[in-house]
């Protein structure tokens, strides 16, 4: 089954419960002050671009460059050869600059990595930060990790990765990574017609690497099935990928009146929100349950026995 990449996943979840973890406005991850200064405004709906490649060179134009750096055009240092962390997802596409900075004052990168804080787009949020030292072993590296706020149904991940190493000259050997997922629209419409009947089950206990178990069954009235229907067409595409755990939340199978053979299977999983959708045993491309409506709206229709499926909608979206 298609689903999506249990590190993209871990950290997205992840992001829910940042505000509460970042830094203030104007600290950089190692606590130090930097000035205040404008972010660059984020791009708007009506710029989102058309393929995979446009996306990642967009979000990568928007990376804050410390003044002065300049585009580095030897052999990258050994700790900077590669991304800092690449997600194995079939759909994340990484681009990638290296730069030269000279050794800024203070402790070293700290001045660089506060301007760079203190110049991301609107509505970004640091993730995470960490001394690549253990991983690289003699040659030392730094890095930190931004996630820029997304827009539209096409884009579905937006991070920058910078990490720094000293430079055999002096100074500092920067690497900024775009990673990004954006999703094409699906060939054509996943459309359940309305006049159906759906059968819902859920589950009183989920478990990652174990199938669900005590399934709770009803059968949904015309009008709550058209509702279902409809709030399944709503939702916008999801990337491709895979998990290695997963636990299915629910299942619902749709009849349409007088017409059985054309049923539709939707399954719901907790890896990364996906929704998977089959007419008549052929897979249409998977959906992404945005801010859990889905699943708020499957909870309300199932019995209060289902807690496994109704707990797990405490989920957030990324």
């Amino acid at each position: 089954m298609r689903r999506l990449a249990v590190s993209i996943v871990a950290v997205i979840m992840a992001l829910a419960v940042l505000p509460a973890a970042m830094p203030s406005s104007g600290q950089n991850p190692t606590g130090s002050q930097v000035a205040a200064s404008t972010p660059t405004p984020i791009r708007g709906t009506s710029a989102t671009p058309g393929s995979a490649e446009q996306f990642a060179t967009q979000v990568l134009s928007e990376a804050p460059v410390p003044p002065g750096a300049q585009l580095w055009m030897g052999t990258a240092p050994t700790p900077l050869a590669e991304p800092i962390q690449a997600p194995a997802d079939s759909d994340l596409t990484d681009l990638s600059e290296l730069f030269s900075v000279d050794e800024p004052a203070g402790p070293p990168t700290e001045a660089m990595d506060g301007y760079v804080l203190a110049h991301l787009p609107t509505g970004s949020s640091y993730v995470g930060w960490q001394s690549g030292g253990a991983r690289y072993g003699a040659a030392e590296a730094t890095d930190f990790t931004v996630a820029l706020p997304t827009t539209g149904s096409n884009e579905y991940l937006a991070w920058l990765l910078y990490a720094t190493t000293a430079a055999p000259g002096g100074g500092y050997v920067l690497r900024i990574d775009s990673q990004t997922i954006w999703v094409p629209n699906p060939p054509a419409a996943e459309v359940i017609p309305r006049d159906v009947t759906a059968d819902l089950t859920g589950y009183t206990r989920l478990s990652l690497s174990n199938p669900s178990s005590g399934p709770v069954s009803v059968q949904l009235s015309e009008v709550a099935s058209s509702e279902l229907a409809a709030a399944i067409d709503e939702l916008p595409p999801a990337p491709q990928g895979m998990c290695m755990e997963n636990a299915l939340l629910y299942t619902i199978v749709f009849s349409p009146s007088g017409d059985a053979t054309q049923s539709y299977e939707v399954t719901g999983w907790v890896c990364g929100q996906v929704v998977e959708v089959t007419e008549g045993g052929t897979s249409l491309p998977p959906l992404h349950d945005t801010q859990c409506a889905l699943i708020g709206l499957v909870v309300s229709l199932l019995p209060a026995t289902a807690v496994g499926t109704d707990d797990a909608a405490l989920c957030s979206s990324p």
